[in-house]
């Protein structure tokens, strides 16, 4: 029996509310996500691009302390942030108060934002669409963006059999609604974005951390970074086994 939509914001709302009170994710997957810096700098470059005077809205934001929308504020930006966990938009409000800074943290469901159409310059997250209804959210976003706005997000693809594998053996980190990014997704991104460019990462790269599970050598990481582009360049059909990409989505329609 499929779940309500009532029911499914319901279990997303108490599992990250668990998540950011226990940081049991980072305890158990800590070690993968040290390898993230190369897609980070592409995610940031896009982000922090002349962001004086832009309105901006972290989509999923979270509770990182001194994160982006922190960050982007003190650089003269609007901004706003969203998220299903009332413990992570407590926190960062706070954090917000205690900066002196005036950013916008609202609870909201991601996919039926109440913010007005025509609004944000840039739209950005991390993880966040994988947990969504795409069609519902692809929809919203292309709403509120400016017509000369851009949408940035990090996900995880869906298409690797030993990622997968992995996946299945760790769902206590997982929702039951968590649903990492295949290729025709993009496809339905292209009903309501003009452009939408992918940019992959990360194959042999993640070896390291299976190898290394403390403190992987950076010069190895970087090494793996560099084999992953020739890869990807040579072999095109292997970007969908790809752990993450940074995806962008531009000229909404």
């Amino acid at each position: 029996m499929s779940k309500t939509v009532e029911q499914r914001l319901e279990d997303e709302q108490k599992f990250h509310n668990e998540i950011f009170e226990t940081a049991k994710r980072t305890k158990e997957v800590g070690r993968f996500y040290a390898i993230n810096n190369a897609i980070h700098k592409v995610y940031e470059g896009y982000i922090f691009d002349n962001p004086k005077g832009k309105v901006y809205l972290e989509y999923g934001c979270g509770m990182a302390k001194g994160g982006r929308s922190v960050r982007l504020a003190k650089q003269g930006a609007t901004v706003h942030g969203i998220d299903i966990s009332d413990y992570a938009i407590e926190f960062l409000s706070k954090e917000a108060e205690e900066e002196n800074l005036d950013i916008d943290y609202q609870v909201m469901n991601a996919e039926e934002m109440s913010f007005n159409d025509n609004y944000f310059d840039v739209i950005y997250g991390t993880g966040i669409l994988h947990h969504l209804d795409l069609d519902k959210s692809f929809s919203n976003i292309a709403q509120k963006l400016k017509s000369s706005g851009t949408a940035i997000f990090i996900e995880p693809l869906g298409h690797n059999p030993l990622i997968n594998g992995f996946r299945n053996k760790t769902p206590d980190i997982r929702t039951d609604d968590e649903h990492p990014l295949l290729m025709p997704d993009f496809k339905l991104a292209k009903k309501y974005f003009g452009n939408v460019d992918i940019q992959y990462f990360y194959l042999t790269t993640l070896g390291v951390p299976l190898v290394f599970k403390k403190k992987q050598p950076k010069f190895l990481i970087n090494f793996c970074n560099g084999l992953d582009k020739v890869i990807f360049t040579l072999l095109p059909f292997m970007k969908k086994h790809a752990w993450q990409v940074v995806v962008k989505f531009s000229q909404p329609i």
